[in-house]
């Protein structure tokens, strides 16, 4: 017999000690691996990412989306909503993580194109849908007709108690301490490739804002595309001034008494008080340069302004009854229900609260 080679006997010795502690190692690596695989299946997923919008979180549970969101709340959550709407085209106010009435009104919007129930809710369904890749963006050029009832839990300063449009003329002024409800910076609000702002102090209801934009992306895809507000929102202060200075001008250039100039600047500027523009919830639409009577912009908003909730507040076959000379830029936010059945009846604002004054 020949001895073995030592070299070789230390060699399996080695191979065999390894083998050993690899299969301890192993035993005591089991329970370890089946917790981790316990606790993976117990813990949600890591919020995915569409685009730039983060995806609502499923809880796998239940195999539902997060908790339904709402009007008055706030957090990441409503960011992440306003996210989605506004690449969808629905939202176009400032993404704050507020769910206010602009988020209310893209969330309503988003359902009625989508063939949901159209209760502003973001619930399971809605955000379901939402985050999906068959979500349809806006769109149509029109907003289909609401209701007509008004919502009891709704408070705002330019309606009234029973959700008419609030009424401002020389027979019904404002109250003294009336005040606007959210106002917002047009110049820093509104997209500067949508609308062009004259003046960048001018401001206006957020509800109202959130509307005309809208209405004006709207109208650029139906290829109307040069928009600019010249005036929305004036204190009474404001007020006063610019009918001072008609009265002046007219002193000046047609040469009346104060008593005259005075009775001609009223045909087409309000006393402090009387001006709807001090609601802040309407909108001189102009075309820079340019008289807008008759424009493309004019004839697009004399078909399409009511399915956004707009009125033409002073028509021309409506002056003695609304007391001011026809204005073909001065367009009042009202919501479409009530816009729609104005243009369906061809009601002005005064007709149409003396009609339906009570519900």
């Amino acid at each position: 017999m020949h001895r073995g080679n030592p070299k070789a006997m230390l060699g399996l010795i080695v191979c065999l000690i390894l083998f050993i502690a690899a299969a301890v190692l192993l035993f005591q690596a089991v329970p370890l691996l089946n917790e981790v695989h316990l606790t993976a299946n117990a813990t949600p997923s890591p919020t995915p990412v569409w685009g730039n919008v983060m995806v609502v979180t499923v809880d796998p549970a239940s195999g539902t989306p997060a908790p339904s969101l709402r009007s008055g709340q706030s957090g990441d959550a409503v960011l992440n909503l306003q996210s989605r709407l506004k690449a969808l085209g629905y939202y176009t106010g400032e993404l704050d993580g507020q769910f206010g009435p602009g988020t209310l009104a893209a969330v309503t919007a988003f359902q009625r194109e989508n063939g949901l129930e159209a209760d502003g809710i973001a619930g399971p369904e809605t955000q379901t849908k939402l985050f999906s890749a068959s979500a349809r963006a806006l769109m149509s050029t029109a907003v289909p007709a609401a209701t007509l009832t008004p919502d009891p839990n709704r408070n705002v300063p330019y309606e009234t108690s029973d959700g008419l449009p609030l009424l401002v003329n020389r027979s019904h002024p404002l109250a003294d301490n009336y005040q606007p409800l959210d106002l917002v910076n047009l110049s820093k609000y509104c997209d500067s490739s949508v609308v062009r702002i004259k003046y960048d102090s001018s401001m206006a209801e957020r509800e109202a804002v959130d509307a005309l934009m809208v209405m004006l992306r709207a109208a650029q895809r139906d290829g109307i595309m040069i928009w600019q507000v010249s005036s929305a929102y004036r204190t009474a202060r404001e007020q006063q001034s610019l009918l001072d200075n008609e009265i002046k001008k007219y002193m000046e250039e047609n040469k009346l008494d104060a008593q005259n100039a005075r009775s001609a600047a009223l045909q087409t500027v309000a006393e402090p008080g009387t001006s709807e523009h001090q609601l802040g919830v309407c909108f001189d639409i102009t075309v820079p340069g340019v008289s807008f009577k008759g424009t493309s912009q004019h004839n697009w908003l004399k078909e399409h302004c009511w399915d956004y909730g707009f009125i033409l507040r002073y028509p021309e076959d409506k002056e003695k009854i609304t007391g001011f000379l026809a204005e073909a830029w001065h367009y009042r936010w009202v919501g479409v229900a009530h816009a729609q059945r104005m243009r369906d009846e061809k009601l002005c604002l005064e007709e149409y609260i003396q009609r339906y004054g009570t519900w």
